[in-house]
């Protein structure tokens, strides 16, 4: 799959992965997984990507590549220090990071989306709208067994519905001052 790339690229442009190999690699760090109803897992990836840029006509190259690799940390062997050996941007890195679930068991899901309106950056906060806007799709939904389905759906619509209100305050904030609200 072919995403023209749009804005700066991340970091040194000869040395960073392009979109076709963050998928590629994506699919193939994923290849064996299925998603919750039990299909193969990168159509998620793929899905997430067209969403990302549906949303977000003006998504970055660092947004576009966490989104193919928006779950690679958290679902497969792969670390931080393996995409910075692939050559990956920090930005893309730490985007990739902003959106993995921590590992602290404490968290509850409402409040890791809090900690990521509150402290991530609007990139990361964009792939993980367009990874919400796949996760909460109806037709993916009614996959599952009725009262799953029901809970995640009510549970994806919430963090949807705060994290736009976020980019949406950030904007008014960068629209008042005339620049935007650091990150």
């Amino acid at each position: 799959m072919s995403m023209p790339q749009t804005g700066r690229c991340p970091s040194d442009c000869r040395l960073h992965p392009t979109l076709e190999e963050s998928a590629a690699w994506a699919g193939y760090w994923h290849a064996a997984q299925r998603d919750k109803a039990g299909q193969p897992y990168v159509g998620h990836l793929v899905r997430v990507s067209r969403h990302l840029v549906r949303l977000f006509p003006d998504a970055s190259s660092v947004e576009r590549h966490a989104a193919w690799l928006h779950d690679v940390l958290e679902d497969t062997e792969i670390t931080a220090a393996d995409l910075a050996a692939r050559g990956y941007a920090p930005e893309v890195i730490d985007t990739v990071q902003a959106v993995t679930k921590s590992p602290d068991p404490e968290k509850t899901y409402a409040q890791r989306i809090e900690r990521l309106a509150r402290a991530g950056t609007v990139s990361a906060i964009r792939v993980k709208l367009a990874d919400l806007t796949d996760n909460s799709d109806p037709d993916r939904l009614v996959q599952l067994p009725e009262a799953k389905a029901a809970s995640l759906g009510a549970r994806y619509r919430a963090a949807k519905q705060h994290l736009f209100e976020e980019l949406d305050r950030r904007s008014g904030d960068q629209d008042a001052n005339g620049s935007s609200q650091p990150e």
